[in-house]
Parts: C-alpha cells; structure tokens; sequence
C-alpha cells in the first residue's frame, strides 16, 4: 500500500508489491487535484452510465473542440507564413541572401525553445485556457508587425518573438486534452485537432492565392501578414472568453454533469491538472527511457517539418510562376487533412494501434523523397507528386501528442516530459532548413536526404517505443497474477484515487500505458 501519514507529500508515495485489502470507505482522500471537491464526489459516486456520459462528451465535443481545431489551423498558417510570402517578394523586400532565409525559418524554434520550459510551468500554475487566449491573442498581433520588416535583423526578430508566444500552444492543447476526454477519446479527438494543421495549410494556400491577386500599394506579401495577423487577434479574444479551464468553471455544465466530467477522467489515472511542483517527478521524468524515447522521434520528426518550409521553393523549382507554386501545395494539404484524420479514426477504432499507424504513415514519405531525388528533373509532375507523398509525416506529431496525454501521469512529471518534447520537436525545426543549402537550389538534394532519414528513424523509434510499453504492461500484469477478485477490485479503487494524488505512472500498478 501507499505510506500514509509520513508528513511529506511528493506524488510518489511507496507501493508495496502485495497490497493488503483495505476498506475504502475509512480512506481519508488526499485530493491534490485542481477539481477538489467534484474529484472526491466522482470518486464517491455511483458507476457511471454510457448514456449519461455521452451526453455530456457532447457538449464537450461542441464546446470545446471547435476552438481547439481552429486555433491549430490559425497557428499552422501564421507559423508557415514565411513560406507562403517566401514567392510573393520577402525575399528580396528584406534583402534575405545566402542563408538568411534559412535562419529567419529557424530562429522561430529558438524563440519556441527558449519559450518552452517557462510556458509549461506557467500553464500548471495558472488557468490554462486563459493563459493559450492571451498568447493567440498576442501572436497575432506580432504577426501583424512582421509586415513593417525590412531588413533580416527585423524580420528574425520578429520571427524569434513569434516563437516565444507560440510556444505553449501544442502542449497547452496536450493538457486540455487530458483534462477534458478519457484516453480512448483523446486519440480520436487529439486527431481532429492536429489534423487541422493540413486544414490551415489547405486554407492558408487558397488565402495566399487570394491575397496574391491583390493590387495594393503595399507588397504582396505584406497583405498575407496583416490579414492573417487580424483574424488571429479576433479569434485569440474568442477563445479566452469562451473556453473554460477545467471542469469546476465551466459555465454550461450544471453541477451534476461537472462531477460526470470528472468521473470521465477517472479512468485516465492522470487527473485533470495540479498545480504542486514535485521534484522526484522531475528526476523520474529524465531518466525514464519511454520519454527519452518520445523525444527522440518529435525530433526526428522534426527535421521534416522544419525541411518543409522550404515546399513553396522546392515546388517553384520545378518551373512553376508563384501563383502556380500556390495552388500546387493543395494536393500537399489534402494529403495531410485526410491522413491525419484515418489514422485518428484507426486508433480510436482499434485498441493498441497508435504506433503502428505512425510507423505506417512514414511509408508515404519515404517514398516521396525517393522520388524528389532520384527523378530526373524534366519529370517535374513525377517529383511533384512525391512532394505532396510527404503529407502524411505529421501522423508520427499526431502519435506524440496523444502519447503525452495518455501515458504519463503525475502533473509534474508530464509537464517535464512535455517540455523535453517540445524542446527536441525544436531542435528539429531549427536543424531542418539548415540542411537546405542556398548553393543547392532548387533542387536542395541534401535536405530531401536529411528528411528521408528522419522519416526512416521515425519509423523505428516508434517500434522501439511500442515495445517498451509492451514490456512494462507485460511485467505489470505478471506482478497481479495470484491476486483474488477482492483485492484486484481494492486496487483497482486504490488507483483511481491515485490519478487525483499527483501519482506518477511509474508508482500506478494499475496504470496501463496506451500503444
């Protein structure tokens, strides 16, 4: 059983490996949890029903997932801007030479890096939903003044402050996720939100291609961010008033359904959110190798997603006009939004699926620069189909994201591990470009080789990842085996509770961990 009464409270109290039964009734809850008083109904509650939960999964569903779609399509255009004006005159506008414009993509993630850790302890300690409205609010805003830049120094420093806000987005969704839907939801539902990210480069490119068209007396390219920076500012005012931080404020639940909200998350063994700092689950967070291992494949990832910026001037290389290069990154976008959405569908539909899907959905991409490279360049349609084969990367983000949410517990420990993530995720974009040298455009055969890599070591990290949660699973279920039905149940209770006491997974016996 778990120590009780020691005085010290760290979220990673000692389990003995054959628990002795004990009456649940005379347990005193040590609630850690932000829901307080709605967790010790929940857990106090009667079971449940299918109907009852669905009914208020819905109003989640209608509430809450809109904002978190849309506010994912917004960020995928504002960050991918630069590509979409890198055609439309930024370039020469800003005097970008050699590799200036590798490094005005890049310095975006050093800002986002340097961003990360402090956000994410932020999003623990304050309203989170507040905290992500006030950032889109203010990205868009600097979004807007990118459009006064004239020089590389303007333009990267703009880039570099835009990362900074945009920094706690991913993993302030990450929470929002876990607090809101129960693990087997939050596959299908982190799906949507991320599949948005092909729905923003499908809506960006037809914006681009519209803002092209327009005759004013700025550039081009300086409509794009004064638009896009607008909508963002009206949308971030939208999404701070009408998103709730958690179960005990939200305003269209009564109290009834507040407590099933919570109950829903029972399950998850994870809680909704604590704002404790516990340093043991610092300790445990960095040496454990499953989140090392999750970190290593964001940043691989990576390299393909920061290689991309670089998709408008691949496929103008090809020897099509701007507008041309505009409407082809369409296919691209398409490819994403419908590969982001099966491969949520799959791992909603069939249990222990997640990381084969992402193994899968490196295939595609594989291929695709096979053929970029290996082509001859007067096949121009033959390498524009493998650029638009790379669409389904972002399935191995996708995989990432739901994994934070459902198989790490412990609000302190997720936070680190969040923060590692993100930090590799950064580290990737910020080496992508660099692999795509001005000397070898248009063709940049050396960055199209950097992507092939990542994506073959996306595809063997998430094997490798698959198979130690397997491992863990397996040993823990070894460790129930002789158990009776009563303790078994006991246990069962013992560890719902333990989802509200800022346990870590790793202290859960009953914790399972999503594959």
């Amino acid at each position: 059983m778990r120590e009780i009464g020691s005085g010290k409270s760290t979220g990673q109290e000692v389990i003995d490996k054959t628990p002795a039964v004990r009456d649940s009734a005379t347990v005193e809850l040590d609630i850690k949890d932000e829901a307080g008083s709605l967790a010790a109904r929940a857990l106090t509650s009667a079971i449940l029903d299918d109907e009852s939960s669905r009914k208020v999964r819905r109003k989640i569903d209608i509430r809450i997932l809109p904002f978190l779609c849309i506010t994912y399509a917004l960020q995928f255009i504002d960050k991918t801007s630069l590509g979409y004006s890198s055609v439309y005159g930024i370039i020469l506008d800003n005097k970008l030479q050699g590799q200036d414009y590798s490094w005005a993509s890049s310095i975006f993630y050093f800002g986002y890096l340097l961003a990360e850790y402090p956000g994410i302890a932020v999003i623990q300690r304050f309203p989170v939903a507040k905290f992500l409205g006030v950032n889109v609010i203010l990205w868009g805003a600097i979004l807007m003044t990118t459009a006064a830049c004239s020089s590389f120094a303007g333009l990267a420093t703009v880039r570099f402050i835009l990362g900074m806000v945009e920094a706690t987005i991913s993993p302030g969704f990450v929470a929002v996720t876990g607090i809101w839907w129960t693990r087997q939801e939050q596959a299908g539902r982190s799906a949507l939100w991320v599949s948005f990210l092909g729905v923003g480069s499908f809506v960006g490119t037809l914006l681009a291609y519209g803002i092209g068209h327009i005759e004013g007396t700025l550039s081009t390219w300086k409509y794009i961010y004064l638009i896009l920076g607008s909508l963002t500012i009206v949308w971030g005012v939208a999404f701070t008033f009408f998103v709730p931080d958690g179960p005990g404020t939200v305003k269209w639940l009564d109290e009834n359904e507040k407590v099933i909200a919570v109950q829903r998350a029972i399950e998850n063994k994870t809680g909704t959110k604590s704002r404790r700092f516990v340093s043991d689950q610092v300790m445990e967070a960095v040496t454990d190798p499953k989140v090392i291992v999750l970190g290593l494949i964001s940043f691989v990832n990576a390299i393909a997603s920061g290689g991309l910026s670089f998709g408008s001037l691949i496929i103008q290389g090809f020897g099509f006009n701007p507008l041309q290069t505009t409407l082809l990154n369409l296919p691209l976008s398409a490819v994403q939004v419908v590969a982001q959405l099966g491969s949520g569908f799959l791992a909603a539909r069939i249990r222990s699926s997640r990381l084969h899907i992402g193994s899968l959905a490196m295939i595609p991409p594989i291929v695709g620069t096979v053929l970029i490279n290996q082509l001859q360049p007067e096949n121009r349609w033959g390498r524009l189909v493998g650029v638009w084969l790379l669409g389904s990367y972002p399935v191995g983000f996708l995989i990432i994201l739901g994994l934070l949410s459902t198989n790490i517990a412990g609000s302190t420990k997720r936070s680190v591990a969040s923060g590692w993530v993100f930090v590799c995720y950064c580290v990737g974009q910020i080496s992508g470009p660099q692999f795509f040298t001005s000397k070898e455009a248009p063709s940049y055969r050396s960055g199209i080789i950097a992507m092939l890599c990542g994506f073959i070591l996306n595809l063997v990290l998430n094997q490798i990842l698959r198979l130690l949660y397997v491992l863990e699973n397996k040993k823990r279920d070894e460790a129930l085996q002789g158990k009776s039905e009563d303790e078994l149940s006991e246990m069962k209770r013992e560890s719902d509770l333990q989802g509200f006491e800022d346990v870590t997974d790793k202290y859960n016996v009953m914790f399972r961990y999503a594959l």
